[in-house]
Order: C-alpha cells, then structure tokens, then sequence
C-alpha cells in the first residue's frame, strides 16, 4: 500500500481512545511504550500482532476492521483478566532487547530476558472504561500507515538517522541486513526494491528513507515525534500522544551516542548517509548528522 497525501488529523477519527503507535526500529518506539504507561488510565503494548496477521487482507475496509477488532480484543482482555498480550521479559516490556555489551564488531544478541517473546503482562492500574489504549508496531503499523490514519489518531517515533543505522548495524536484527519483513510482506515494491539492491548499507539507506517518506507523508508534523525531544524532556513531548504525559519529569539518556556502536562503522555510514538523498532530510538536517558524527 502506498503512502497518500496526508490524513492523519487530530480529531477527525472514529476511535480516538485506539492509537497507532509506530516508529522505525530501534528509534525509541519501546521506551516510549514504557513512559506511556507511567501514565494514568493509559496502557501500551509492545508489538504483541504477528507481522503477517492482515497480510490476506486486501481490502482498506477489512483491514480497518480488522485491527479495530484486535483492539477490542486486547480491552476485553485487560478488562476481564487484568492482563494483555505484549511482547515481555519477566512479565513487564523490556528496557532494551539486546545485551549492553558488546564483543568486537560481532552483533549484540537478544539479552538473556529476551523481551522478544510474547506472552502476557499484567495491567495492574485502575482504569476507566475509555482508557487510552496504545498499541505499538513499527513494521507492520508503517506499511499500513496510510490505510490506519484513515481511522486510528497515528503517531510515529523517529530518530537521527545515523543513531538509527548505528544501532541497526549494532543489534542481531534483519534490518542489519537492510530487510524488514513486516515491512516487506505489505509494499510489494519495496520488497522488489531492496532484493535488487545488491549492496548492504545501501539497502539500509534505501529502507531507512521509506520509513520517513511513510511518515512525513501520511502524518502531520504534530503527529511525528523526535526521539531526542523524548529524551531532552523527559518524557514530557510524548504529551502529543495524551496530555497526561505533560507531567512526565524521568530521568533518560540519550543513546545516540552509544559506546557499543563501533565507531569505524559509524563514520563510514555517516559518510554514506551525507551524501545520499532521503526522506530522512525532511525531519533531520545533514548538520545534525554532523554533529553526532563529530562527538561519535
């Protein structure tokens, strides 16, 4: 499905308590998950649909359908057994998926919590019956982004590109390899697109630059929001999302410049990166790539 022009305007949706959360892999759509649910008569769930859940959906309508019944799936859930389906370690959504240390230029593996794994998690917080119910998928809610504004109030997580590459090449992760397949099974064009691109990191640029074009076209900027804003305030810029986040006050680091990106690799996509042509350009500006490339 490809992106329109945009639609996702605050207000005009049928299920305003029902959001859409997505973002690009490892810009920060899972922490912003945890910080939402600090939040009073709010729960967020951490990717818990299978990638390939509507991929035999080809209708707008049955898609539409079809998540708006896997929301109330998940408010029955959590309204009768105080529990919902998410992605978990221990029972709770994970602060990160991947070992912090890392051997070589080998891949951090999945931590030994994993937090891959979906199971349930307990919702332990009163709740009203319109609670906000915030489901996050960054593969699958982005290649459908454009049918989903249509209904849901959508709001997507970005990151300086770099950091996001960075990471990508960091992390045991198939976008290490510039594949999404969440992504892949819903745009048939961009599937064909990145098996013809032989080259890795420029596979990852290609992929990198269709998750911003999904966004900057499908959204409106209010709507779309800089991981570094998340953690500069707190928490507090998640208030897009729900006003209650206005009063989020935690204390977070910025990982952009994470020692466990190896700095050789860093460099040579920053390089990579500055000399392209992107999506990415419309949310971030090559100066600001500069900028972590001169600290990195």
């Amino acid at each position: 499905m490809r992106a329109g022009r945009k639609t996702a305007i605050a207000g005009l949706h049928h299920n305003r308590a029902n959001i859409v959360l997505t973002g690009l892999p490892r810009s920060g759509t899972t922490l912003a998950c945890r910080l939402l649910n600090l939040l009073p008569d709010t729960v967020a769930l951490h990717e818990p649909i299978a990638p390939g859940r509507f991929a035999g959906l080809a209708e707008e309508q049955a898609v539409l359908d079809a998540v708006e019944s896997y929301f109330r799936r998940m408010r029955r859930m959590i309204r009768n057994q105080g529990a919902a389906v998410s992605k978990q370690a221990g029972g709770e959504i994970p602060v990160d998926a991947y070992e912090q240390t890392r051997f070589g230029k080998e891949p951090r593996p999945h931590s030994a919590e994993k937090g891959t794994g979906k199971g349930k998690i307990v919702i332990d917080k009163d709740l009203k019956k319109g609670f906000l119910l915030v489901i996050k998928q960054p593969a699958l809610f982005s290649a459908l982004l454009p049918v989903l504004a249509k209904r849901f109030p959508c709001y997507a997580i970005v990151r300086n590109p770099l950091a996001v590459l960075a990471s990508w090449n960091s992390v045991d992760h198939v976008v290490r390899e510039g594949h999404s397949r969440g992504a892949e099974l819903y745009d048939e064009v961009l599937r064909r697109e990145l098996a013809s691109i032989e080259d890795r990191a420029t596979r990852q640029l290609r992929l990198v630059s269709w998750w911003y074009e999904r966004f900057s076209t499908t959204l409106d900027p209010e709507n779309i929001i800089r991981y570094e804003d998340i953690v500069n305030s707190g928490g507090a810029a998640l208030s897009a999302v729900t006003p209650a986040a206005e009063a989020l006050r935690e204390r977070l680091w910025s990982r952009n410049r994470n020692p466990l990106y190896d700095r050789e690799d860093t460099l040579r996509l920053g390089e990579r990166l500055l000399a392209s042509k992107g999506a990415y350009w419309g949310l971030y500006t090559r100066e600001s790539v500069e900028a972590l490339l001169a600290t990195s």
